[in-house]
């Protein structure tokens, strides 16, 4: 097991990354996207995004796109390499502002949140669309892992945060 820094808020760290993964001569079978924030206050990623739409989409986004050709010739016939983007159930109440995607009319951290979710999923259906048209060997895929005990709930009110103390023994993965 190696380690190689990526700093998914970051372009120049996301562009960094991959040439040194790429400089390995490394196959890549699996992209598992899921770094991510959630109902942060208002602020920006070091490139001037909004930090829930920067990260959480861009982020994957840029680092997915560089990586593609890669995985293209990594994956086989008989065993397809493997793009698996985590969303959130929360991209349904979604709604992508194309004139707004920074949030800056009106800020809402969950609006936020989750057109960033929604630009994941509809991502991931696209790029799955273009994979198969071209007879590519990956398959993207996105998931919601439910609601899950992380670090993600520290942007909460304390009601939810006393809720979930209450709850995540019965109701969190």
């Amino acid at each position: 097991v190696e380690f190689l820094y990526c700093d998914l808020a970051s372009m120049k760290s996301i562009r960094q990354f991959v040439q040194r993964f790429k400089a390995k001569n490394c196959p890549l079978h699996v992209l598992v996207n899921n770094a991510g924030v959630m109902l942060v206050p208002e602020r920006k990623t070091e490139d001037g995004f909004e930090e829930h739409f920067g990260l959480n989409y861009l982020g994957h986004f840029l680092l997915t796109n560089l990586l593609l050709d890669t995985l293209k010739q990594s994956g086989t016939h008989s065993h397809n390499a493997r793009i698996i983007t985590v969303s959130s159930a929360t991209h349904y109440v979604g709604k992508l502002h194309l004139n707004d995607l920074q949030s800056r009319c009106s800020y809402s951290p969950h609006g936020a949140y989750a057109q960033s979710k929604l630009a994941l999923v509809l991502f991931t259906y696209r790029l799955q669309h273009l994979l198969t048209a071209n007879g590519s060997h990956v398959t993207a895929n996105v998931v919601d892992p439910g609601v899950v005990n992380t670090d993600l709930y520290k942007h909460v009110c304390w009601v939810v945060k006393v809720v979930k103390w209450m709850t995540s023994w019965l109701v969190f993965k």
